[in-house]
């Protein structure tokens, strides 16, 4: 059954990635980088899960099964998230780097340590788990302050698509580390092939249901391009 979750994510993000390229061609004007970028988080992931479903990306820890493979995916996906959600939510993405460059370096952090978690066999991989898990709350912090701060200057439509995109990533990227303690790399209270459907569900709501709701948004979109920001009320 693994191969069968492992094999449904291959043909899900694939058809993601092919839905994304198509929506790409009929892009608003400026706004073709938001669906470049989602396009690569569909192809990478769908690379990964065709790769594990295919026997690879993975080795023995101890007597379990450890998917490398999909650590690399998310090295690179979900940096690239990130950068999706600030650069709707930045007016000026250029004049807010540092914001950038610390939401994808404790992103880094999360994802490094959660791959040494993963590959390491003794009681260490659950202080690992602690450290990544610290990432991510304080990079989710600054989402939810800076990020949501930032997007209050954008459009009411721009506004409501990132509020949305942004909940939906708090709350899939905090149920990963759950499934991780869960699952085989954690206390193993449930098996690979749940722990691999739990992984399935979870990207592809967070990569493929997070891009379809970003890419057919063609109001906000395209409001984003002709730099359309929030009016101030006249009392």
């Amino acid at each position: 059954m693994e191969t069968v979750f492992l094999s449904i994510g291959a043909l899900g993000m694939i058809i993601g990635a092919v839905s994304f390229a198509y929506l790409g061609t009929q892009a608003p004007q400026g706004t073709r980088h938001f669906y470049a970028i989602t396009f690569l988080i569909a192809l990478i992931a769908g690379i990964s899960y065709f790769v594990m479903a295919t026997g690879g990306g993975l080795t023995l820890v101890g007597d379990r099964a450890f998917y490398y493979a999909r650590y690399v995916d998310w090295i690179f996906t979900t940096p690239l998230l990130l950068i999706d959600l600030a650069l709707l939510a930045l007016a000026r993405p250029g004049r807010n780097l540092g914001l950038i460059g610390a939401l994808v370096g404790l992103d880094l952090v999360m994802i490094l340590t959660g791959l040494w978690a993963g590959a390491t066999a003794g009681g260490g991989r659950y202080v690992l788990w602690f450290i990544s898990t610290a990432a991510m709350v304080a990079l989710l912090y600054l989402v939810v302050t800076q990020l949501f701060a930032a997007a209050r200057t954008q459009s009411p439509a721009v506004q409501q698509i990132f509020r949305t995109l942004a909940v939906l990533t708090v709350v899939l990227w905090s149920l990963y580390p759950i499934v991780w303690l869960l699952g085989t790399e954690g206390f193993g209270a449930v098996g690979l092939t749940i722990e691999i459907a739990l992984f399935l569900v979870l990207d592809l709501a967070a990569k493929i249901g997070f891009g379809f709701l970003l890419l057919t948004n063609r109001q906000a979109l395209s409001e984003i391009s002709g730099g359309s920001v929030a009016q101030p009320r006249v009392s």
